[in-house]
């Protein structure tokens, strides 16, 4: 049950493919010299494949130690080969952003639109990422400028964020009678059928939070400024439009989305509402959304859930099947917790020719199914768009959640339709509708939050009118469906994304979103599972909104966000009528 990262790289090999690098980096300098608008098209081409050559070589170095920490956080030579990788991979990126600003027309000698038109369909899986680098000329600075700020964010706002994640690895929970010492473990009691046990973990986070708020919102405040300072700089019209940007997702489809989602706020009204009744109280209280329906769970071993999500994706797609089967049979998944592992889940996409390595913490609940789906769901995606060059292989952010949340919907409706015992419908339903809250309705609010404190952060702000902001937002976000203690006004500080990746959280909801609507057509026409597979196969080789177009979506328009929604309705009634 653990994982073989011998596919990747031998540690034994890892400074003879670090001295392989450095070699080719030397060759690529030499390209950097011969850089003209004249240059001939075999000559650009060998210099793309030359970049994506060391770009697989790098991922190899990188993720092996990354993979290796992962699952031993005392590994000392994991840590050591990490530094190396970064220390490299900096090197790096001083002669690749060279080309990236001569690519843009930023450095003599000038590579002219028509040259840059002969020079680019060279490689037609390129073409894409090299015509989107050019367009973001208009966002870039010159190379001292770039070189300086690629520097600040490594040894400057980037530390940042270290800073604060060693503040909280040092505090020390009381919740209850209990003592606690990672921030993990404690949110993880949000999650107990005891009531008293909900309060009391999520009372000791929020007031530690509180007890620390200037240190917090000193952190924030220069995350904030440092983003704003640099967007002003590079001529972005707002702070959120840096990130629409980066996700090449068009500022109208970000605005109906996040429109949308707090139109339809109320879906989840309905179902707090319900869940006030199923727990015997008058209104729902903040500290019980997360509240188990389950007065039991079915025991699962991880074999029977490999065998539960497999089955589900045969019936599905063939495609999906014969993916994670794949996976699984290559011993590419690290199953179980241990004292030295991180705690959650993730897939990991080294290169197109390695099948992509799963962590998982598997205890043998039933969510841990969902877990697995989603998990084989993103590696799914990554074989499924293989064919590509390593450096467009993975779908951006707005596509990245498309395959995992699909896996989870199929396996989820599989079980339901299984399953003989309501009490257990009643529970996984009620812990489906939850889970659409956390990544819908929470994440949009997360963003609007950002976009108020971005604006206002600038004319002055104390600690206690940001906190005032989110809890403003909090009761925007739950109307009179919950009832919210003033401790939350506090939330925000713990939120890792606000400090790590401003504006990310609305990923999430476009995520979730569009792979419901996805399912939903699937559904009325099986005919539709082509264009679905069509979709992921593209990887990140295509604008996102034109890959989604080829399949008559429109994520510009409102109708196609809210009729997303349907889904979590259609939950929500056959709750009721359980």
């Amino acid at each position: 049950m653990k994982w073989n990262l011998k596919e990747i790289l031998e540690v034994k090999d890892f400074d003879k493919l670090s001295k392989e690098i450095e070699k080719e980096l030397e060759k690529l300098k030499i390209w950097v010299k011969k850089l003209s608008p004249k240059m001939s098209r075999e000559d650009f081409e060998k210099m793309l494949r030359l970049e994506e050559e060391m770009g697989v070589k790098m991922s190899r170095l990188a993720y092996l130690p990354h993979l290796m920490e992962a699952v031993n956080q005392k590994d000392q030579q994991a840590k050591v080969l990490s530094k190396k990788a970064e220390d490299l991979g900096l090197k790096i990126s001083q002669t690749s952003t060279k080309i990236g600003l001569w690519i843009q027309g930023k450095t003599e000698p000038k590579l002219d639109d028509k040259n840059a038109k002969r020079l680019f369909g060279v490689i037609k899986d390129l073409e894409y990422s090299l015509l989107r680098s050019r367009e973001g000329a208009k966002f870039s600075l010159n190379e001292r400028e770039e070189e300086i700020i690629r520097h600040k964010d490594s040894n400057g706002v980037g530390v940042i964020g270290d800073l604060r994640r060693m503040i909280e690895t040092e505090f020390e929970y009381k919740s209850g009678k209990k003592k606690i010492k990672s921030q993990a473990e404690l949110l993880s009691l949000v999650h107990s059928p005891e009531s008293k046990v909900r309060e009391d973990a999520y009372r000791a986070l929020l007031e530690t939070q509180k007890k620390n708020i200037d240190k917090f919102f000193a952190m924030y405040q220069a995350i904030v400024r440092d983003w704003a300072y640099e967007a002003k700089l590079r001529g972005y019209q707002s702070p959120i439009r840096v990130r629409n940007w980066g996700n090449d997702v068009p500022d109208k489809a970000v605005e109906s989305l996040l429109s949308v989602c707090t139109e339809e706020k109320e879906v989840f009204w309905d179902y707090f509402k319900w869940k006030a009744k199923r727990l015997g109280v008058k209104k729902l209280k903040r500290f019980d959304i997360y509240a188990p329906m389950a007065k039991k769970d079915k025991k699962i071993s991880y074999e029977e859930a490999v065998g539960v999500v497999l089955e589900s994706f045969k019936e599905f797609s063939s495609e999906f099947w014969q993916a994670a089967r794949e996976i699984v049979e290559k011993k590419h998944i690290d199953v179980y917790p241990s004292p030295v592992k991180i705690g959650g889940a993730f897939c990991a996409t080294v290169e197109p020719k390695i099948n992509p390595y799963i962590m998982l913490n598997f205890t043998g609940k039933t969510r841990d199914i969902s877990t697995l789906a989603h998990e084989l769901g993103h590696g799914v995606h990554s074989i499924l768009a293989n064919k590509h060059l390593a450096s467009v292989q993975q779908s951006g952010l707005p596509l990245a959640e498309t395959a995992s949340t699909l896996a989870e919907l199929v396996v989820f409706e599989k079980m339901m339709a299984q399953e003989k015992d309501n009490e257990l419908k009643k529970a996984w339903l009620s812990e489906k509708i939850a889970d659409a809250y956390a990544s819908i309705c929470r994440q949009n609010y997360f963003v609007k939050f950002e976009i108020e404190a971005h604006e206002k952060m600038g004319r002055g702000l104390s600690p206690e009118d940001l906190s005032k902001i989110y809890l403003g937002n909090l009761k925007e976000q739950f109307g009179d469906s919950v009832a919210i203690d003033p401790l939350f006004a506090y939330e925000w500080s713990y939120i890792s994304h606000l400090f790590e990746s401003p504006f990310y959280c609305y990923a999430y909801n476009f995520g979730e979103l569009l792979s419901y609507n996805l399912y939903r057509k699937y559904q009325q026409d099986k005919g539709f599972l082509k264009k679905i597979i069509k979709i992921l196969a593209t990887g990140g080789s295509e604008k996102p909104s034109k890959i989604l177009a080829t399949v008559g979506v429109d994520i510009e328009k409102k109708e196609f966000w809210r009729e997303s929604f349907e889904v979590i309705k259609r939950w929500q009634k056959e709750l009721e009528e359980l």
